[in-house]
């Protein structure tokens, strides 16, 4: 090219013309093979598939290229590729990819010199995987963060082993064009296609042991385990696929002609339609094993739905379906719940037979906001629409029978926000994340992408599912296909989506509605910057709300993951979280061991799983990266423990079956979480935990409930379950005249909860119990609520009575939460004594409401006398209200809270906490309230528990047990507390897994 350049002009305006030419061609040749290269795109790493390059065209662009948008190629790497015995390897293909927001692009292509390195110049910077293949050698790959200049690495190919795969069906008949894919200890799995004969040959696989899967059309998918090649092939065998014959019969029981007939089911995907023939039939073939719901409709009429029909591989089967009269269902969606509320035009509607159904109905209202959908079958359904501007609403019922229903919307909110980086310069480009808890305390995840996504399947499903597409002799496409259109259907116009994307502009502002009202924050992503949260702010139904977030740039960081013995780990999972934030990436080391992330915050915990059981943590370090620096590390994985051999029995010494062990490791460093059965020997086998502090919680039916903790684990322990006890009562009302039927009664234990219900006849019976003292919970509605302790004591024939417990009628208070204006507070909890300051996501616990859009509340559940009620805001702080009289049967209205307006503090920054309300004793730390279905009711931590330490460390105050309990979702918690009982003062330790809370 430089000779090229130094060319007079003259001489190169006279090129002749078949020279330009040839280039115009190969410029439409380029830009073909780079649209191609566009339809091979990795999404992951995990995802990637290694055809290698004997199956790549000559030039081969095996990803989309590096995209336009990234800036900053100023980094070298020389690669360096070496056999096993250290000798360079010439002619060795090195290939570079670059990671951004999880997809890897195609960076550049080299081959090695005689001194065995490729070098390459003009890289972005960031994350990036480095792969080297050779002749008759195993593939060889390390990920790094390179930045601005130089980089070397080295890379080891070693001999390749060669398996050779043969496929065949049930008959051994070899099947041709199946795909065969064997995943290794690199992440990065191998995939080819079979031959004539049902061959196919791999001849560049690294260590074995392999995972090796079949997959060919109108056969079952085949999984063989712990594979090593040898010198016969290895024989995979593929079951047919089944097949269904419905037939379709009118209500005088006469074949029904032209019905649509509705599949759906585990290996069929969204559902597919079908029309029966002459005869009343419908043949529906290529279903893999499992299990199918079909439908019929014709006209006005429509069959019941047949659930979970099974079939089995190879296996013909048939289902009758009868048709009925079908009802339509007039739905009216309107701007707001009042009485003159405007309707809302091309709003999509869903309605859904029984509330869940694999065949919904699709719509779009029209100028008067109505649209008819039907037939559906007797019974009720649940109708869900969603609008442009609005926030979606689900699950609106409709009674057996009803015939217009109507579905009121709520306006979305708009976030709106600037993003600049550390030095104060705008950041375009950044994607924007909005999570939170809407006022029902339901999680709120949206984005651009799902947005687009919701309306894009919303156009597909409309014209109803798409017809079966013959595929050979099976009839049908299995798996999940996109829905396609009919080819005499129409669809409407699509609606148009309100707001713009969620993504910064040149300035660094960002504009994101609709949003669903509620506490929200933003998540700004960049691929340059530390995914950075906002602070958390309110946004009210139509309202608007102004966020400003700082990008820092982060550091690199790079590690590799070791054995005791420096043995490099492949395939090992590596998962980083930032301590404090909400960020949480994944990846897995090369085979070289190797790790690399980019853009990361100042402090990470870093995770660390081996590759053949990813769900076990056996490594973690809290790790502080410089920023705008690299940081290196070596995570050296520990020796494997023995295994414990757990053997449980009954008080007789005979072996228990199907006990569920549950192994906690009270050991802060050692994140070990298991749940184990017994098998028939009343034998489990727990590996890796000899040694270690662990506390053991043993669960069967008929048996009493058994925890056991133990300070260093044996290589054998034996545990004894005795015969389960059982507690019965009675639940009344209006002081004992009444029989409750209905009534909720919980039992909390140390393995956790306990539940029954009252029978018609007020009775209960609490089943598996151990002996001790328990605190009861009793709920109905229209009653108050009871708490009671109780002992349970005896033996297993007579139950421990509980006698009579009355529950008294309830009254209501209603008011409203206004703030120091006198403006109403929407969304702020309200609850008796005390409101939950930390929720798990989800509904509200009982005995908690919370204030409409004009601040109003009506709280019911609550016992005749005196009560305080209190109001609760994250932005206002709290306040109680003055003595209130609540009346048996009736509602105490005129009740005002004014919140002081000193709630807005700042919380401590992490993905997790654990959602308990804390209080302060003395310089002792009390947990005031457990919510319901809460991970630390499941742990057993009862409201009046003394926490005496997080992690290890002792805790003298809210502020700092809230810090510590705060944290990484990946990262469980070890407590220290402390429970009053009989015998004084008992203390225990448990691990407790964090959970996304909402203040």
């Amino acid at each position: 090219m430089a000779e090229q350049d130094k060319q007079p002009a003259a001489e190169q305006d006279e090129r002749p013309a078949a020279e330009a030419d040839r280039a115009d061609r190969r410029s439409r040749l380029d830009a073909v093979l780079a649209a191609i290269a566009a339809l091979v795109c990795f999404l992951a790493a995990t995802t990637l598939r290694d055809l290698g390059p004997r199956f790549l065209p000559r030039a081969p662009i095996p990803a989309p290229p590096v995209p336009a948008w990234v800036e900053g190629r100023a980094a070298e790497l020389t690669a360096t590729v070496r056999d096993e015995q250290g000798r360079p390897l010439k002619d060795a293909a090195v290939r570079v990819f670059a990671m951004r927001e999880d997809r890897a692009y195609f960076a550049g292509e080299l081959k090695t010199d005689p001194s065995g390195e490729a070098r390459f110049a003009g890289l972005p910077s960031g994350e990036a995987w480095i792969m080297a293949y050779g002749a008759e050698r195993a593939r060889a790959s390390t990920r790094v963060a390179l930045e601005p200049g130089p980089r070397a690495v080295e890379l080891v190919l070693r001999p390749a082993k060669v398996l050779d795969v043969l496929v065949v069906d049930e008959a051994e008949r070899p099947i041709d064009g199946a795909e065969v894919t064997v995943a290794t200890a690199d992440p990065l799995p191998f995939v080819a296609t079979t031959a004539e004969g049902g061959r196919a040959r791999f001849d560049r696989l690294g260590a074995a042991p392999y995972v090796v899967r079949a997959s060919a059309l109108g056969f079952e998918d085949t999984v063989r385990t712990g594979i090593v090649p040898g010198p016969a092939p290895l024989r995979l065998r593929m079951d047919r696929l089944g097949a269904l014959t419905v037939r379709v019969v009118d209500a005088e029981g006469q074949p029904a002609d032209g019905a649509t007939v509705l599949a759906a089911g585990t290996g069929l995907w969204p559902a597919r339609s079908t029309t029966t023939d002459a005869t009343g039939a419908a043949r529906i073939a290529g279903l893999r094993d499992g299990v199918y719901d079909l439908k019929a409709r014709r006209g006005a009429a429509v069959s019941a739905t047949a659930l979970a029909v099974p079939v089995r591989r190879g296996e013909g089967k048939e289902v009758k379906l009868v048709l009925g009269p079908g009802r339509h269902v007039r739905l009216l969606v309107t701007d707001g719940d009042g009485e003159d509320a405007p309707p809302v035009k091309g709003a999509n509607v869903v309605l859904v037979e029984q509330g869940l159904s694999a065949f919904p109905l699709h719509g779009r209202t029209g100028d008067d906001g109505s649209v008819t959908l039907g037939p559906i079958a007797p019974g009720y359904a649940s109708a869900s629409a969603l609008s442009a501007g609005f926030v979606p609403r689900n699950a609106v019922q409709v009674d057996a029978g009803a015939t217009e229903v109507r579905i009121p919307l709520l306006r979305g909110g708009a976030l709106v926000g600037e993003v600049v980086d550390d030095r104060g310069y705008p950041v375009p480009g950044a994607t924007i994340e909005v999570v939170g808890a809407d006022a029902e305390g339901m999680p709120i995840d949206e984005t651009t992408a799902m947005s687009e996504f919701r309306d894009e399947h919303f156009e597909r499903a409309l014209p109803g599912p798409a017809p079966l597409i013959p595929a050979g002799e099976l009839g049908v496409m299995p798996g999940p296909i996109p829905d396609l259109p009919r080819g005499d259907a129409v669809l409407p116009a699509a609606s148009v989506r309100s707001g713009e994307p969620w993504v910064t502009r040149a300035d660094g502002t960002f504009r994101a509605e609709p949003v669903t009202p509620g506490r929200v924050h933003a998540i700004v992503r960049h691929p340059e910057y530390v995914e950075t949260p906002s602070e958390i702010v309110t946004l009210q139904p139509g309202g608007e709300a102004h966020v400003r977030v700082v990008m820092r740039q982060g550091g690199l960081l790079e590690g590799r993951v070791l054995e005791e013995d420096r043995k490099p780990v492949a395939g090992a999972r590596v998962e980083l979280a930032a301590t404090a934030g909400s960020l949480e990436r994944v990846t897995y080391s090369a085979d070289d061991g190797t790790f690399a992330f980019a853009a990361v915050p100042d402090e990470v915990l870093v995770s660390v799983s081996r590759a053949e059981s990813p769900g076990d943590v056996v490594a973690r370090l809290v790790v502080e990266v410089p920023e705008r620096d690299r940081k290196e590390i070596e995570v050296v994985l520990p020796k494997v423990r023995e295994a414990v051999a757990i053997h449980v029995a009954d008080d007789r010494g005979y072996p228990l079956d199907r006990v569920e062990v549950r192994v906690l490791s009270l050991d802060v460093a050692v994140p070990l979480r298991k749940t184990l059965f017994t098998d028939d020997d009343g034998d489990a086998l727990l590996p890796d935990a000899a040694g270690l502090p662990l506390r053991l919680s043993l669960v069967r039916s008929g048996k009493s409930p058994r925890v056991e903790q133990v300070g260093a684990a044996p290589k054998e322990l034996r545990l004894e379950m005795g015969a389960a006890l059982k507690a019965t009562g009675t639940v009344t009302g209006r002081g004992g005249r009444e029989r409750l039927e209905g009534a909720r009664i919980t039992l909390f234990s140390t393995t956790g909860p306990r539940r029954a219900t009252s029978d018609a006849e007020g009775a209960f019976t609490l089943n598996d119990l151990a002996p001790g003292q328990f605190r009861v919970t009793l709920s109905r509605d229209g009653y108050a609520p009871a708490t009671l302790r109780v002992t349970i004591a005896g033996d297993p024939d007579r139950p421990t009575d509980l006698g009579r417990i009355d529950l008294s009628e309830a009254g209501e208070v209603a008011g409203q939460v206004v703030d120091q204006r006198g403006d109403a507070v929407a969304g702020a909890r309200v609850a008796r004594d005390r409101v939950p300051t930390y929720l798990p996501l989800g509904p509200l616990p009982p005995g908690v409401v919370t204030t409409d859009r004009d601040g109003r509340f009506q709280l019911g559940g609550l016992p005749e006398g005196t009560a305080i009620i209190e109001a609760y805001s994250a932005d206002l702080g709290r306040a109680e209200s003055q003595p209130v009289q609540v009346r048996a049967g009736r509602t105490t209205e005129r009740v005002r809270i004014a919140l002081p307006g000193d709630g807005a503090r700042q919380d401590p920054k992490g993905a997790g906490s654990l959602a308990v309300t804390l209080g302060e004793e003395r310089r002792t730390v009390t947990v005031v309230s457990v919510p319901p279905a809460s991970e630390a009711e499941e742990a057993g931590i009862e409201p009046g528990d003394r926490l005496l330490s997080v992690n290890g460390v002792e805790v003298r105050s809210i502020e700092e047990a809230r810090r510590r309990l705060t944290g990484p979702l990946s990262e469980d918690v070890v407590v220290l507390l402390a429970r009053d009982g009989d015998r004084g003062e008992a203390r225990w330790l448990t691990r407790v897994r964090r959970e996304r809370v909402r203040r």
